[in-house]
């Protein structure tokens, strides 16, 4: 009986800290992040535009990566995972 618990109790435990949650899409082309409290995945579809010779905006592209943000960047929004992916820290 108390193995039994014991194990219950260590799967509900594991699927807190590891299942993850969908929050939602953004409106930045549709990037979609799922959370978990251990980490975040960023599925990133976002809405570019390269920069051209003169300093205008050129063409427009979309950004498509799947991205893992373990602890403690799990805890950051959106917007500041952007900058770590970027490269703009």
């Amino acid at each position: 009986m108390k193995k039994s618990i014991i194990i219950g109790i260590i799967v509900i435990v594991l699927l807190v800290l590891f299942l993850p949650i969908p929050k939602g899409t953004c409106e930045d082309g549709g990037t979609r992040e799922y959370c978990a409290l251990t980490y975040k995945i960023v599925v990133w579809n976002k809405l570019l535009a390269a920069v051209n010779e003169g300093g205008s905006a050129g063409e427009v592209y979309t950004y498509h990566k799947t991205s893992v943000f373990w602890i403690p960047d799990n805890f950051k929004s959106i917007d500041e995972l952007w900058k770590i992916e970027s490269g703009k820290n």
